[in-house]
């Protein structure tokens, strides 16, 4: 306010590096894919950022948009699942926390499934499980290596047994590609913990931190 020694700063302007504290405009941290450029502090990404980054612009396909999470359990802790859920979709703009993309990289094709921290820390529940399993049955229709990029706290506890099915789920489709002799390649960011690391996330056939 006047007179308070201090100026407004508009919203969504400025972002702080975390590492070295230095003030940058959002819009030149963007255009330098989330790097610091200051002192190389990478920045999370949210999903569609990061497949922005990956994927050529052309010929993209989302899977499994249709997938969607249902409270099987009724589930309350603090908080309702229900309304979790809600709050989820409006901090991250996702319906869960797995984007899955058929597209190419440099004229390659590939399926690409990356989740998003946002939308409850990443963890994997039915509808993640779900969605990787539809990307890797893509993988192999097209004959194209399937690309997992982890960011998450582990398995989603709001879904209980349902959720830690997801690990044997997405395990055993995962073997399925391997039987086809495609690649599976995981790229493990900023958080890879829990039930994904302890499942898919460690048994890629090249595996990038």
């Amino acid at each position: 306010s006047e007179g308070s020694g201090h100026k407004t700063i508009p919203e969504g302007l400025w972002s702080k590096c975390p590492a070295c504290e230095a003030v940058l405009y959002t819009t030149d941290l963007k255009d330098n894919q989330g790097v610091c450029p200051k002192c190389h502090h990478h920045h999370r990404l949210n999903a569609r950022d990061r497949l922005d980054l990956l994927l050529d612009p052309e010929g993209r396909h989302e899977i499994g948009t249709e997938v969607l999470p249902v409270d099987m359990l009724k589930f309350k802790d603090s908080k309702r699942y229900t309304d979790r859920l809600l709050a989820a979709n409006n901090d991250a703009d996702e319906t869960d926390a797995m984007v899955v993309m058929q597209g190419a990289i440099k004229s390659q094709t590939v399926v690409v499934a990356c989740f998003e921290f946002n939308f409850m820390g990443g963890s994997m529940g039915s509808v993640v499980g779900e969605r990787f399993t539809r990307g890797v049955k893509a993988a192999i229709e097209n004959q194209c290596p399937f690309i997992c990029i982890t960011a998450s706290g582990g398995a989603r506890m709001q879904e209980g047994l349902f959720s830690l099915m997801q690990m044997a789920k997405t395990t055993a489709s995962i073997s399925e590609l391997a039987r086809h002799g495609l690649p599976f390649i995981t790229v493990l960011t900023d958080p890879t913990m829990g039930g994904v690391s302890a499942s898919f996330a460690f048994v890629g056939d090249v595996v990038i931190a």
